[in-house]
């Protein structure tokens, strides 16, 4: 249906534009003044297709809605009570212009609205160039490809570099351009690409580059999004080379030391190491090997690891001008081995002297000390011992070392003999035992070199032990026991008492440092228990005699004995160790016969009884 063309006083108010996101319901308003009396309103809302066809929508007519079947909106399009328009659910094809033409008694009028439709896109997504560039090419390099998708409209797309923006050109050039392409997808929601192509320099080593989206939203509101930071990976030549130590500038034998070599070329190239060695006929390069990585390492030095070490890097790409070599120096600080003078053993006398000397050297004057054991017994060249005694023989040990460089020493050794006629440490022992038959074990302690040969005075044992294991017997502990030591100097004896003490009272403690004096086979506790029966016959014995002491002065009439009394000796109740002697009256008219003086009877009151 045609739009009639008519002059009226009708007035028609339509929003110019009307912004919407996709999928989101629409509603456009109509309103308009001017409507007659008879109160004829015809309100209708048309579209115009791509020939330039109006085709109605939806219309209004005296309160009588209606909604036409010729277009996409069928299913879609209704109106309001207010005459206005509502579309559901936007599609991108909604976006276009809809008319809303008005019609009374007194005359038409027309309303024209603009839809426009947004989708934000999807993360943009971004495909680098993992190629080595190089920054000697005479063209820009392709350095990454950005795309945005399914938006509308169409996005724009924009490139940083370490977070600065790019301005590059879209046309082609040496220095810096970007390719762009849209592509409208068959939901009409756009694709845009963009490629950045920059020249690199070695300076870029290190950028970050990154790509941002920029998209607009309905009421002027826009939104972004960028990709995470990415690297390039360059290709350039080597300007300059270090070489230099990484340990401690202090070294000394047996420590580990690293060399690096660095070089500012990308990739890295290769790294070969020399040790540089002067003859008569000239330099020569001793080949240390390749790395990868740039690091030397040289294992447990020496000092012959002293001198130059030399770098090369292989880059072919450097101009003749670039030094690609570099050398370094180092000093390996050592000690020569110890000499000892006697060499490894020295013989002497007891009593005797003997002197002992030792001479080092190295990168430095060392320091000598001596040493017996953990025991420092001397310093400087020349240790000499006096007066020897056997307990002076042993390993003697001098050690030279450099104060100023920590962990640099070496020592030698020298084992010092003491000849001599044996000497016993104990010439007499008392043994101390508890009770007859028991078990003792005994040491013979013997000093002497050569070593001597031992001999006891007991029978059915090794005579050439230096330990016995005896049963103490009364021949024994009145003989006592002998060891003999001897050897081609001379002999001496050691000789053992035994004395017996009882389990309670502690025994004298022997020489210092000699155990060799003690109970076997657990027979103390025995001991101990036959001590305490014979305790208890000793005490009856002596309750025995003196009963019988009494009797005898009784009977000699020594004892005074009171009148019609009668005394006796009782042992006081108690145990056998406690026994004591008491007197006990008895006043019972009584005699006896045993303890009366004479053996007689006696009568009468003044009869005496003991």
């Amino acid at each position: 249906m045609a739009i009639k063309e008519c002059r009226s006083e009708v007035r028609v108010s339509v929003p110019v534009v009307i912004e919407a996101l996709l999928g989101q319901d629409v509603h456009m308003l109509c309103s308009h003044t001017g409507t007659d009396g008879d109160g004829y309103v015809l309100v209708e809302w048309f579209i115009t297709d791509k020939t330039g066809t109006q085709r109605r929508v939806a219309y209004d007519e005296r309160g009588q809605q209606g909604v036409d079947g010729g277009t996409e909106y069928k299913d879609r399009a209704s109106m309001d009570a207010e005459h206005g328009l509502v579309i559901r659910a936007a599609e991108v094809g909604d976006e276009r212009e809809f008319l809303c033409q008005v019609t009374t008694s007194s005359g038409t009028d027309v309303g024209v609205t603009q839809l426009k439709v947004f989708d934000s896109p999807e993360p943009p997504e971004l495909q680098k160039n993992t190629a080595t560039l190089s920054v000697t090419g005479e063209f820009a390099s392709e350095i990454a490809t950005c795309t945005s998708k399914n938006a509308h409209p169409v996005p724009a797309i924009s490139w940083y570099k370490d977070g600065r923006l790019l301005n590059p050109s879209t046309e082609h050039n040496k220095e810096l351009y970007v390719v762009s392409r849209t592509v409208k997808e068959t939901s009409g929601l756009f694709s845009l690409s963009s490629t950045l192509y920059m020249h690199l320099k070695k300076e870029d080593k290190e950028s970050a580059f990154r790509c941002k989206v920029n998209y607009s939203m309905p009421h002027g509101k826009a939104g972004s999004a960028e990709t995470e930071p990415f690297q390039v990976t360059l290709h350039y030549y080597t300007e300059n080379v270090q070489f230099s130590l990484a340990s401690p500038e202090l070294i000394k034998e047996g420590d580990d030391v690293e060399f690096h070599c660095q070089a500012d070329g990308s990739p890295p190239p290769e790294y070969f190491f020399f040790k540089v060695q002067t003859s008569e006929k000239g330099e020569v390069q001793r080949d240390m090997g390749s790395n990868p990585d740039g690091v030397l390492r040289l294992r447990r030095v020496t000092k012959a690891d002293s001198g130059t070490y030399r770098c090369q890097v292989l880059d072919f790409d450097s101009p003749p001008e670039v030094d690609l070599e570099k050398e370094a120096d180092i000093f390996v600080h050592y000690l020569d081995p110890v000499v000892v003078t006697p060499r490894k053993m020295a013989v002497a006398n007891v009593s005797g002297n003997i002197e002992l000397t030792c001479s080092g050297s190295g990168s430095r004057t060392p320091e000598l000390s001596w040493k017996k054991g953990e025991e420092e017994v001397g310093k400087g060249a020349t240790l000499t011992l006096d007066s020897l005694t056997y307990h002076m023989a042993g390993t003697y040990s001098c050690k030279a070392a450099i104060a100023s460089i920590p962990g640099l020493d070496k020592e030698q050794s020298v084992q010092v003999v003491v000849e001599g006629k044996p000497e016993m440490e104990q010439h007499q022992t008392v043994a101390h035992y508890h009770t007859p038959g028991q078990v003792m074990e005994l040491t013979c302690s013997v000093l002497g070199h050569p070593e001597p040969e031992i001999r006891w005075n007991v029978t059915g044992e090794d005579l050439s032990a230096k330990t016995v294991s005896v049963e103490v017997t009364p021949e024994l502990v009145q003989s006592g026991v002998t060891c003999w030591a001897q050897n081609k100097y001379g002999s001496d004896k050691q000789t053992f008492q035994f004395v017996m003490v009882s389990p309670t009272q502690p025994s004298s403690p022997g020489p210092a440092g000699n155990p060799e004096l003690r109970t076997v086979d657990g027979e103390e506790s025995q001991g101990g228990s036959t001590v305490a029966v014979i305790a208890v016959c000793v005490c009856v014995l002596l309750l025995l005699l003196i009963v019988g002491f009494f009797y005898f002065m009784q009977r000699r009439g020594q004892l005074p004995c009171g009148s019609r009394e009668k005394r006796s000796l009782t042992p006081k109740e108690g145990s056998p160790d406690d026994t004591v002697v008491e007197m006990k009256t008895d006043r019972r008219n009584e005699q006896t016969g045993l303890l009366s003086h004479g053996g007689g009877g006696g009568g009468g009151g003044g009869t005496n009884e003991c």
